[in-house]
């Protein structure tokens, strides 16, 4: 009968066994050879299935066990451990090839290695304890993460619109390529040196009201405004806003986009001088409208973005003119102007080219969808009741929509194929709007 004590001892030992086999970490005993050659004399299983070794491959040099280049490196590590006499640490990644029977679906298997030499009572070392960590899911997050950050710092300094994110203290945490181009001073700058503001005096009361917005969750879009670069220049943007929040989902910021329309702002006031402005409405003119139209489309081309043109008229506007008198008539031009401008976006641009006819041109269109949007909020603008002099009218209007799709036509075909759609629109009973189909 087995005494009680050593019956212990194998049920302690059985536990340890156990609980050394399904040990995460890979451990190898290596003893150190008289010849100064390694042979495994325990492992535990991990670690032999890892190279597909069995108990029979204790005893023998690890060279006839190993990779050539597995037993190069774990050699010259074995040996570092031994000359310095304490614990050493390394990582080494290593071609998944050489580990078969690795359940690893990766190019290279990443490990940590910790190495203890153990001596004897005379200082010679006699074994070497190696506990080997798999780091693989652990590197293939951090280079993915690290894969994530390069490509997003590509897009971030690649994008030709200024932008910035600030912290909740609407400090500058980091700034693009284009905002150093822009406004002349440089991420390190603005990031050491607080008192950098490129807010205007005059502008102060509206980007607060503009934080206080991104504060409660809102992003605010196509916000016109002015900015003031390092050499004291204004520019004139289109600004969007946007809130960010830390890891509890509490505000922390914010990211804004300045996309540059100085030159535009310029033009457009060339323009105004020029008098290129519809007298009645105060609209652009036939002029103004063709320049922003080729302008626009030869930046479609360039960035790759359609645009779209309208086409509209008042249904039968001649009627209005002859029943009640052409005063009351310029006053329907002046109100359908008001009413149309208001369901467009503020970079759109609306313009009259005479009589009761109006063009619209919808740059940066991102989709046909919008078009559809944009001509059903014109529609509806023009539903609720309209009293002029006291006279109360019905008015409606047709749309005709052309989309530009070929980057070779000009615009004149651009134009054209509007017309084409507004007579479709007249044809289908008018108060509605057609796009253009080859």
């Amino acid at each position: 009968m087995i005494e009680k004590s050593k019956l212990e001892t194998l049920n302690s030992l059985d536990l340890f066994l156990e609980l050394f086999n399904n040990m995460t970490d890979l451990v190898f005993l290596t003893k150190v050879n008289s010849d100064q050659s390694f042979s495994y004399i325990l492992l535990n299983k991990p670690a032999k299935d890892l190279y597909g070794l069995t108990n029979e491959s204790f005893g023998k040099p690890i060279e006839e066990l190993l990779p050539k280049s597995a037993y190069q490196t774990i050699k010259r590590k074995y040996q570092e451990a031994m000359d310095r006499k304490k614990p050493i640490v390394y990582e080494d990644k290593v071609s998944g090839s050489y580990f078969p029977n690795s359940s690893k679906n990766s190019d290279f298997i990443y490990w940590e290695s910790t190495i203890t030499p153990v001596f004897n009572q005379e200082g010679k070392c006699t074994h070497l304890l190696a506990i080997v960590r798999d780091l693989t899911d652990q590197r293939q997050r951090e280079n993915l993460i690290k894969e994530m950050k390069e490509r997003f710092e590509l897009v971030w300094n690649s994008v030709a619109d200024a932008m910035y994110i600030f912290d909740k203290n609407e400090y500058f945490v980091s700034v693009n390529k284009a905002f150093e181009r822009l406004f002349g001073w440089t991420e390190e700058e603005v990031l050491n040196d607080r008192l950098i503001s490129i807010l205007p005096e005059d502008s102060k009361e509206e980007f607060r009201n503009i934080i206080e917005k991104i504060k409660m969750g809102e992003t605010v879009s196509t916000q016109e405004v002015k900015r003031v670069k390092k050499n004291g220049e204004w520019i004139h943007f289109l600004a969007s806003y946007s809130p960010l929040y830390n890891q509890n989902g509490d505000w922390n910021g914010g990211v804004v986009v300045y996309k540059d329309i100085t030159e535009r702002k310029k033009y457009e006031e060339k323009l105004r001088q020029l008098a290129l402005q519809d007298p009645l409405t105060g609209l652009a003119n036939r002029t103004y409208f063709s320049h922003c139209l080729i302008a626009e489309m030869e930046k479609a081309k360039r960035t790759k973005q359609t645009l779209s043109v309208f086409v509209l008229d008042i249904d039968h506007f001649k009627e209005i003119n002859d029943t009640f008198g052409h005063d009351i008539g310029d006053e329907v031009l002046k109100v359908f102007a008001k009413r149309v401008k208001s369901a467009l976006r503020k970079n759109d641009i609306l313009a009259r080219i005479g009589g009761d006819e109006f063009v619209i041109l919808l740059p940066d269109l991102t989709e046909e969808n919008n078009v559809s949007e944009i001509a059903d909020r014109i529609q509806q603008s023009l539903h609720a009741e309209w009293i002029i002099a006291n006279e109360k009218i019905h008015i409606t209007s047709s749309i005709g929509i052309s989309l530009l799709e070929d980057f070779n036509i000009d615009e004149k075909v651009l134009f054209k194929h509007a017309d084409l759609a507004l007579y479709k629109a007249k044809k289908k009973g008018k108060n509605n709007y057609q796009i253009y189909k080859e």
